[in-house]
C-alpha cells in the first residue's frame, strides 16, 4: 500500500473511500468511464478493460484462433512470459525476432526469418522501456500487429491491438489491471463476452455464448486507475527528470516524445554489480532461452547484449 500512499492525495482517497463503503467492488459504473477516458491514451475507439495485460494478450491470441485458426506469431525474446505464451499455448506457431541496437522489435531480421506459409501472419513489438513507437519498423503489410504496450501508456506505433498494464510502477498505476484497445467492432464484442465467463445477460439469468473467464477489471482497480489519468502527464515529467539527470551519468537509450518513461536503459559492461548495488532485477530472461520456448533459435544482437542490458528505474530516484 506505501506506493499507493504516495501516488494518491487526499480527494482520490475520499472517492475509493465511497466505493469501499457502498460495496462496489464488482465490475461497477467506474470500469465502463475508466475505459472511455482511456482513449485518449489509445487512439482507439474499443478499449476493454481487464484485470491485468497477461489477460488482454490471453484473450487476443484466443480470438485469433477462434477467427483465424493457427497463426504465425513474430515476437521479440526480450518481453514479458505471459504474451509469448497465451500465443503458444493456443497452438499458435512462436518465432522469436532479434532486436535492434536499441532493443526494439527489428523488421530486418523479422523479414528474413518470416516462414512462407498459408498461414495469418501476427507481428507482435514490444514497446521495451516506454517508448511510443519503434524506428524503422517496417512490415510487409499483410500482417496484424499486436504491440505489447505494458511499458507505455501513449503508444503512436501503427497496430491493429494494443494491450497495456497498469501495474503498481507504471505511470498509470492501479493495484492491478490492464486494457486491450482496438477499433475491430467484432474483437470487441468477443473480448466483453469472454472476459465475463463468456455470459450474456438474458433476463433473470444468463446464457453462455463461448469461452471465457474472470478477466474483468473490478470497479475499485477502474476508481484507482481514474484518479491516475489526470496525473499521467506530470508524473511522466518527473520520470522525464530522473532519466535526465540519469543521462549526465549514463549513455541511455533514447526515448521519444510519445514515452512514458517506464525505466532508462543502458548498455553497460558492469550491468550485474550495477543491479546488486541498486537492488533492481533484469529485465527480462531471454524467452528463446528458457527451456519452455527453446527451439534452437541464434538471435545473434539479443544474445551480444543481454548480459550487458542495465535498466534503471524512473518512478524513484536511485
Amino acid at each position: 500500500m506505501k506506493l499507493f500512499e504516495s501516488n494518491l492525495l487526499s480527494e482520490d482517497l475520499l472517492e475509493i473511500n465511497k466505493i469501499l463503503k457502498n460495496g462496489e467492488l464488482g465490475f461497477g459504473s467506474n470500469v465502463p468511464l475508466f475505459e472511455k477516458r482511456f482513449e485518449h491514451f489509445s487512439d482507439k475507439t474499443f478499449n476493454i478493460s481487464t484485470n491485468s495485460a497477461s489477460a488482454a494478450a490471453f484473450m487476443i491470441f484466443a480470438y485469433f484462433k477462434e477467427i483465424y485458426g493457427v497463426c504465425d506469431v513474430y515476437t521479440t525474446s526480450l518481453g514479458f512470459t505471459s504474451p509469448a505464451w497465451a500465443a503458444q499455448h493456443f497452438g499458435h506457431n512462436l518465432i522469436f525476432v532479434d532486436v535492434q541496437e536499441d532493443l526494439q522489435f527489428s523488421s530486418k531480421h523479422y523479414k528474413s526469418v518470416r516462414k512462407k506459409t498459408d498461414n495469418k501472419v501476427v507481428v507482435m513489438p514490444v514497446l521495451y522501456g516506454g517508448v511510443g513507437t519503434i524506428n524503422n519498423f517496417e512490415l510487409y503489410g499483410d500482417e496484424i500487429v499486436v504491440v505489447d504496450s505494458a511499458h507505455c501508456s501513449t503508444p503512436t506505433i501503427e497496430a491493429d491491438y494494443l494491450f497495456f498494464s497498469f501495474h503498481p510502477y507504471k505511470p498509470i498505476c492501479t493495484s492491478d489491471g490492464g486494457m486491450i484497445s482496438t477499433n475491430n467492432f467484432n474483437a470487441n464484442k468477443f473480448f466483453r463476452t469472454y472476459r465475463n465467463f463468456g455470459r450474456v445477460s438474458r433476463g433473470l439469468t444468463y446464457d453462455v455464448f463461448g469461452p471465457g473467464f474472470k478477466f474483468y477489471m473490478n470497479n475499485l482497480n477502474a476508481t484507482i486507475g481514474l484518479t491516475q489519468l489526470i496525473k499521467y502527464h506530470a508524473r511522466v515529467a518527473h520520470r522525464k527528470e530522473i532519466y535526465n539527470k540519469l543521462s549526465a551519468k549514463y549513455d541511455l537509450l533514447p526515448q521519444d516524445e510519445a514515452s512514458s518513461y517506464y525505466f532508462a536503459t543502458t548498455i553497460v559492461d558492469n550491468a550485474d554489480e550495477l543491479i546488486k548495488k541498486y537492488g533492481i532485477s533484469r529485465h527480462y530472461p531471454m524467452l528463446h532461452k528458457l527451456p519452455f520456448y527453446e527451439k534452437g533459435e541464434f538471435l545473434p544482437k539479443l544474445e551480444f547484449l543481454h548480459s550487458r542490458i542495465l535498466n534503471l528505474p524512473l518512478y524513484r530516484e536511485i
